[in-house]
């Protein structure tokens, strides 16, 4: 009997444990340019904005960065440095990983590097895509800090 009543209950632990792990998260990343305002001389080939990385939404984790990078004649960033990351330096170490793999490009010859200044939301949601969208346009108002 004991065993019987063992098993029903390694059986319910093991059916509500992975019930636990099917459960969907949503991640949004959006991406706002802060400088240059206008007239840049260069802009991302794929503006598109990038996917939520694997790591944070594991750890459940969401926030915002502000970084500073120089885009350089090769049409590579160069010189990322984090300006503000929120919670912690890992949603930093993120985002920076993502700008780094972008790829610029311009209309004009290549003459100089140019400064650029981003801000990336990195949103959860646990409820649908269409909400954590309508969360994350809050939170992309609200200051990084």
């Amino acid at each position: 009997m004991r065993l019987l009543v063992l098993a029903v209950l390694l059986s319910a632990v093991v059916l509500f444990s992975s019930e636990a792990k099917r459960m969907n998260i949503y991640g949004e990343t959006i991406v706002t340019e802060i400088t240059p305002e206008s007239g840049a001389m260069w802009t991302r080939v794929n503006d598109k904005e990038p996917m939520f990385p694997i790591e944070l939404a594991k750890a459940r984790m969401a926030g915002c960065t502000i970084l500073s990078f120089d885009v350089i004649e090769s049409g590579k960033a160069d010189n990322i440095q984090t300006v503000i990351s929120i919670p912690n330096t890992k949603i930093s170490q993120h985002a920076t990983s993502i700008v780094s793999h972008w790829q610029w490009q311009t209309a004009q010859t290549p003459t100089a590097k140019e400064s650029h200044t981003v801000r990336l939301d990195f949103c959860l949601g646990l409820e649908s895509l269409e909400n954590t969208q309508q969360a994350c346009a809050k939170q992309i108002q609200l200051p990084c800090e």
